[in-house]
């Protein structure tokens, strides 16, 4: 992590009222924005800088953080999927999901993150909440992705999606294995642990209690599937004291600012006033609620909530900036206008997602500011305008979502540059994937 000076770029910092610098500057080290400004300014001060980067103009801005991803699944579309077209989702995560998981090695475990994080470089995401699943490869499961986002320079939020649809003894063993992996790691400068669980609604109360009683005491956050699909809250009904999912995260102590609950596609406004009281934020994946057949999250209550949103991958796809184009036509199309939407989408990626984040990672990201981690891209979109508060929202909807990532820096270590991944030997890895994927066809 050399200091090096950024120039010639179009500098867009994000935040509570995100600036837009022409013919900027950034000065890094240490993996730390240390000071930024006009070129003019910087180069008269650190004109002596060994090391300096052209953006070549470039929309030079924080990367995009996926808060919802399963890196596991890297080598699931390799496997047919033998269902039938209108196979219910219990049939298609108990025929195919599940057992897929069930297959992975610690070497699988390892390559398939890899994969994810090489595809999330790419797409211009610089951290990633990561929860994995492996009952049958459990003890080192998360330190073998720990120690894939190391070699890659990623920086991670990282837990077990902590389960009793294997058994009590296995779900005790994915709590031992995820509180001792938060306790590793909780000083990291690049990765952080969480408590994870899936699904709430099918937990029984023991399991909710442990690591509720773990992150109270250990200040450690937890992310949580929530009504991903329709029929949750009838199973939690039938099976937990007639109460809903959401009453008893609230009771036993599992909603707070450190809690991010993923997908939420069917919550009411009873389940959204809850979370709000809580301080709980949510994640969500557009693209995936589409791919697995089910009704996207109602975004609009969620917004006028002004509940904390950051939007995930769940291990579907890797872009976020698709995964907020995605958000947008949705919202757009619930909404109607001509300008509807624009707003709250920008909103979300600039201010809505470093807020969340920040709650759970060692540096402060998702924006430029000193001290903030130097977690840049270069986005190869140099506007015509000038960004102003007034069209900052066009020109990140209908411009710099749907350009390409020229560069990716993450903790002050360049990761891409020019569009080639910077040490790292493609073919050798492809040739891995290919390799690990074949586990899961045996």
């Amino acid at each position: 992590m050399e200091n090096f000076l950024i120039t010639n770029a179009n500098i867009l910092t994000f935040g509570p009222r995100s600036k837009n610098i022409r013919n900027g500057a950034l000065y890094v080290g240490r993996g730390t924005v240390l000071e930024f400004g006009t070129e003019k300014e910087m180069m008269n001060k650190y004109e002596s800088e060994p090391v300096k980067i052209n953006a070549r103009g470039r929309l030079v801005m924080p990367g995009f953080i996926d808060f919802h991803n399963h890196l596991y699944s890297g080598f699931f579309p390799n496997v047919p999927l033998k269902l039938k077209g209108d196979a219910a989702y219990n049939e298609y995560m108990d025929g195919y999901w599940w057992p897929l998981a069930g297959k992975l090695s610690s070497d699988g475990i390892y390559y398939s993150a890899v994969k994810g994080i090489v595809n999330s470089i790419k797409s211009g995401v610089t951290t990633i909440f990561n929860l994995h699943s492996s009952p049958s490869c459990i003890d080192e499961c998360l330190m073998d992705i720990a120690e894939a986002f190391e070699e890659l320079s990623m920086r991670g939020v990282i837990g077990y999606e902590i389960s009793a649809r294997c058994g009590g003894d296995k779900a005790d063993r994915m709590f031992m294995m995820n509180a001792e992996f938060c306790e590793q790691y909780k000083n990291n400068p690049l990765i952080n642990g969480v408590m994870g669980l899936y699904n709430a609604n099918e937990a029984p109360d023991s399991i909710l209690r442990g690591v509720s009683r773990y992150a109270e005491r250990t200040k450690t956050g937890v992310v949580i599937h929530l009504s991903e699909s329709e029929n949750e809250d009838e199973v939690s009904v039938r099976d937990f004291d007639k109460k809903y999912c959401i009453d008893r995260l609230y009771d036993i102590g599992l909603l707070g600012n450190k809690t991010i609950l993923a997908s939420a596609n069917y919550v009411d406004d009873t389940d959204l006033n809850i979370i709000k009281e809580s301080g709980s934020g949510i994640a969500l994946s557009p693209s995936s609620s589409y791919y697995k057949g089910f009704e996207f999250s109602p975004i609009e209550d969620i917004i006028e909530r002004e509940i904390p949103i950051g939007f995930g991958s769940d291990g579907i796809y890797h872009s976020i900036m698709s995964e907020a184009s995605f958000a947008h036509r949705i919202l757009r199309q619930k909404r109607g206008g001509f300008n509807s939407a624009n707003k709250e989408i920008a909103g979300i990626i600039s201010r809505s997602s470093f807020k969340l984040a920040n709650k759970f990672v060692s540096k402060a990201v998702g924006e430029i500011k000193p001290g903030a981690a130097a977690d840049l891209i270069f986005v190869d979109y140099i506007p015509e305008h000038e960004i102003t508060q007034e069209n900052f929202h066009t020109h990140l909807i209908f411009g710099i979502l749907q350009s390409r990532v020229a560069c990716s820096i993450i903790n002050g270590n360049i990761v891409m540059k020019d569009f080639e991944l910077v040490g790292i030997d493609e073919n050798d890895l492809n040739s891995k994937f290919i390799e690990y994927a074949g586990e899961l066809k045996a």
